[in-house]
């Protein structure tokens, strides 16, 4: 029985995407960039049935709330409706909790429906198929650093730094009560600071690429962490205010903050969820992980670069 396994890693944007100028085409008003991690992905399996009418599960459980969605995404890839398919989802990190898990969940379903199909698509078409099933699955198709420009494109970027890891603090695996993309646009129409987050974004996006140019991870790490911070004072900002990030979120960035204090080179992030992330290289790791037992009961998951982006990882004919 035909079938395609697909997989695609999650990916943590340093620089954020927040606001679409064009939401039908899914274009942003901002560069960002990413790296792709090697400790959650999503896995998904396009199967052929018996039932004619297509069927979706996530994570081994059905899932009519998300199946129209994804429908509606395949049918406008194939250009014909769906039949006889069943879409199974897994991933292995939390779902809707601002860990990515849409966009290595679309990443995944674009590369899976294209090979399924027999499609063939260029990796234009694909990048924007990609991107209009949520934006920041676009950086999900590679592996790496990835940018993603504001013209929709992708491309990679060198990233001089291969020992740097990623520490992630779990706060919550709740389900966020509003999604980005509604987020999102209630933040480009009511929030005062939208206007300044999109020019000081563009300078942002200049000055990471000179430091990641002249490997100055500090440079680098600064610039990301801040471009965080005015993300989330954007949706703070915002009517009716989008508070991701919670009391416990905020004592953890500032306890990465502190850590600086003891030399340890680490910097803060966190996108549309209460979880926090911290950037450092292996070297800093063990002091870093010791202070931060100081802080919090959290005991935070370790990630590296994951040099793969999505790709097909089984089918049978």
């Amino acid at each position: 029985m035909k079938s395609v396994v697909s997989q695609a890693p999650i990916n943590i944007a340093l620089l954020k995407y927040w606001g679409k100028r064009d939401e039908q085409l899914v274009l942003p008003y901002t560069d960002s960039i990413s790296l792709s991690l090697d400790l959650f992905q999503t896995t998904t399996t396009l199967s052929y049935q018996e039932i004619e009418t297509p069927t979706f599960e996530l994570n081994g459980c059905s899932d009519d709330q998300s199946a129209p969605k994804i429908f509606a995404f395949v049918k406008k890839m194939i250009g014909m409706e769906p039949k006889n398919l069943h879409i199974s989802t897994r991933n292995s990190g939390p779902t809707a909790a601002g860990l990515a898990s849409s966009a290595s969940g679309y990443a995944a379903l674009s590369v899976a429906v294209n090979h399924y199909y027999n499609l063939q698509l260029p990796e234009a078409d694909l990048q924007t198929f990609t991107r209009m099933g949520s934006g920041s699955a676009i950086r999900s198709l590679k592996g790496g650093c990835v940018l993603w420009r504001r013209d929709g494109w992708i491309e990679s970027v060198a990233f001089p730094f291969e020992d740097v890891v990623m520490a992630i603090f779990i706060v919550s695996h709740k389900q966020k009560q509003i999604g980005s993309t509604e987020a999102m646009r209630l933040s480009v129409q009511t929030s005062p600071l939208f206007p300044n987050w999109v020019e000081q974004s563009i300078s942002d996006n200049i000055e990471f690429l000179h430091a990641l140019q002249t490997k100055n991870f500090s440079l680098m790490g600064e610039i990301s962490e801040q471009n965080a911070l005015r993300m989330h004072r954007v949706c703070e900002t915002t009517l009716p205010a989008i508070r991701y990030l919670t009391e416990q979120s905020y004592e953890l960035i500032h306890a990465i903050q502190k850590a600086r204090k003891q030399r340890i080179s680490v910097y803060a992030t966190a996108d549309a969820g209460p979880n926090v992330k911290a950037i450092l290289r292996k070297d800093d790791l063990p002091a870093f992980l010791e202070y931060m037992k100081q802080v919090t009961t959290i005991t935070p998951l370790i990630s590296g670069i994951s040099l793969q982006g999505a790709r097909i990882i089984d089918e049978t004919i």
